[in-house]
């Protein structure tokens, strides 16, 4: 009885130690997050604050319409256009405004935009109208 039994044990054993040898017919695709800190959770929600990508275009002409409004109070904004990362604005100064205050609007304009939409860069051009 005690040698069936320790013949079966070792048939056992041998017959597992085979199947661990075997080669795996199946493979595993495992995705993995990106390494952004948190998990991978800025790429499963896109529109948390923690992303670079939150604010709608909509959003970015409001701030950016605001902040020119409140630099500028006597320039009036003819046109915002958002094309990829630059933004075109466009402005009129009052009329009979001299050239080299024009270009000081033109780069206060760029300046108060690269600080209050930080991800697009700004292509200011301003008349005198």
């Amino acid at each position: 009885m005690l040698r069936s039994l320790a013949v079966l044990l070792s048939a056992a054993l041998a017959l597992s130690g085979l199947a661990a040898c075997q080669q795996q017919k199946f493979s595993k695709n495992s995705a993995t997050h990106t390494r952004d800190g948190i998990l991978g959770i800025t790429e499963t929600n896109p529109n948390m604050p923690l992303s670079a990508s939150f604010r709608t275009y909509p959003d970015d002409v409001r701030v950016m319409q605001n902040a020119i409004g409140q630099r500028f109070p006597n320039v009036s904004i003819t046109s915002i256009s958002l094309n990829g990362p630059t933004a075109y604005v466009r402005l009129n100064a009052p009329a009979h405004t001299p050239p080299e205050e024009i270009e000081r609007i033109r780069q206060g304009a760029s300046e108060v935009l690269a600080f209050a939409a930080p991800r697009y860069n700004a292509n200011v051009t301003v008349t005198a109208k």
